[in-house]
């Protein structure tokens, strides 16, 4: 596939491409996740075995013999899932998640399983962001995006509820799909809040991200709709305006700015798109849907008789769901209802829409993963969105740019990624990340 970067391009040109691949992610592993701590869980004996024998058979796809790491709470038969819980620590699934299944189908190999917090909840793992060490690589997909930024396996599907793929891929600098709602399947994927949950994917270059919806998108005989958006020098981009603008950093703020002024050269039109003030309320209602929905899908999950406990702030966050009166559960509901709509006027209006894909820099210290709230529109409406690593904060750590299209238009998004990505010089910058050694 063109676009790959180094050092897996070298990699590809292997005619034992997977044992190669598995052998350079493992190496990598070994040096520096005693450091990172982006695995949950791995069996390098397995990840060798199921790589020779992709080497042995024709290729499937773009993906065949590509090492895949997966998010703790995304079933797999051959290898424990966890939930980032102590409860559940050691589980083994009887089966694989419908997504495993399809990438296996399509040749990929699993490498291993990716740290997340407690029940892709709040609780923040160990995970360090390669960049710099002090700082949170995000969540819940912290150890997605944290091996992918690192140049431990070159692809990993994370999950989104409120900003799990878009925010760690904007702190740890790579490039990430949060797909149209439904186009990739969630079965055997742990439930959080079904209204918003959606696997993603996480890459060093955009191409990769095409890559996985290929697979993920289609059973294997039917393929899901696609929308076509226009060339892109004939693309129409609204650049959202929000009642939440003022969360973001002066230097994310900026970036903004400039990348939508780059914009200019390479597509029709940039106009203003004002989010509307009655939406000003789309954060709190998100979590509180988000947290009455979890308190019944969690409900077994947390109560499994084991002498580890889940922390405070989990029941903390589930208490609160269940306890809401009914008019603050219907207001928020009424609140999510115009944020869809206020999204399909935009996009009926322009072809892409244009935001942070998070407030600024990863915060110093692990306590937070970090605030979603540039994220919240696109897991509300449920619109594919790409995050782009555009820029450097006044820390010199990453900083991520949004892209909202509309619903399947999920490959199309990937294309423009890919162009800008071309045009504008974006890159996951694989050469910042040896500088984190000393600190």
């Amino acid at each position: 596939m063109s676009g790959t970067s180094s050092p897996f391009a070298e990699i590809l040109a292997d005619e034992n491409l997977s044992v190669s691949a598995i052998d350079h992610c493992l190496d990598r592993i070994e040096l520096r996740d005693r450091t990172i701590q982006a695995w949950a869980h791995l069996d390098p004996d397995l990840a060798r075995e199921q790589a020779a024998a992709r080497d042995a058979e024709p290729r499937r796809s773009a993906l065949h013999g590509i090492p895949v790491g997966l998010k703790d709470i995304i079933d797999t038969e051959d290898q424990p899932t966890g939930y980032g819980s102590e409860l559940w620590a050691g589980w083994r699934p009887d089966r694989d998640a419908e997504v495993v299944r399809r990438l296996r189908r399509d040749g990929a190999v699993v490498l291993g399983k990716t740290t997340t917090t407690e029940f892709a909840t709040y609780r923040p793992t160990a995970t360090r962001n390669p960049h710099r060490l002090g700082h949170t690589p995000g969540g819940s997909s912290s150890g997605s995006a944290a091996a992918v930024a690192d140049g431990q396996v070159p692809l990993a599907l994370g999950t989104q509820t409120a900003g799990s793929v878009l925010r760690p891929g904007s702190f740890c600098g790579v490039f990430t799909l949060k797909p149209t709602y439904g186009r990739w399947p969630f079965d055997g994927v742990l439930p959080v809040a079904l209204t918003f949950d959606t696997v993603g994917g996480f890459a060093r270059h955009p191409a990769w991200l095409g890559a996985l919806d290929e697979a993920l998108a289609t059973d294997g005989v039917h393929a899901p709709h696609s929308v076509v958006l226009p060339a892109l020098q004939d693309m129409r981009v609204g650049v959202l305006r929000p009642p939440w603008a003022d969360r973001a950093t002066p230097a994310a703020a900026a970036l903004l700015e400039t990348f939508s002024a780059s914009m200019r050269s390479s597509v029709s039109e940039v106009r203003d798109i004002e989010v509307p003030a009655a939406l000003g309320d789309l954060d709190d209602a998100h979590t509180l849907i988000m947290a009455a929905e979890a308190s019944a899908a969690l409900s077994e999950r947390i109560h499994r008789p084991h002498p580890a406990r889940v922390s405070d702030q989990l029941h903390a966050f589930l208490h609160g769901g269940r306890s809401a009166p009914a008019s603050e559960i219907q207001h928020a509901r009424e609140v999510l209802r115009l944020a869809r709509a206020f999204v399909d006027r935009a996009l009926g209006e322009v072809d892409l829409l244009l935001t942070l894909a998070a407030p600024g820099e990863a915060p110093a210290g692990l306590a937070s993963t970090g605030d979603p709230v540039f994220n919240k529109l696109a897991s509300v409406s449920g619109k594919p969105a790409v995050g782009l690593p555009a820029g450097r904060g006044v820390h010199g750590l990453p900083l991520g740019i949004q892209l909202i299209g509309p619903a399947h238009a999920d490959q199309a998004l990937v294309r423009v990624a890919t162009c800008l990505t071309d045009r504008i010089g974006l890159a996951a910058r694989p050469e910042l990340l040896e500088e984190t050694e000393g600190e």
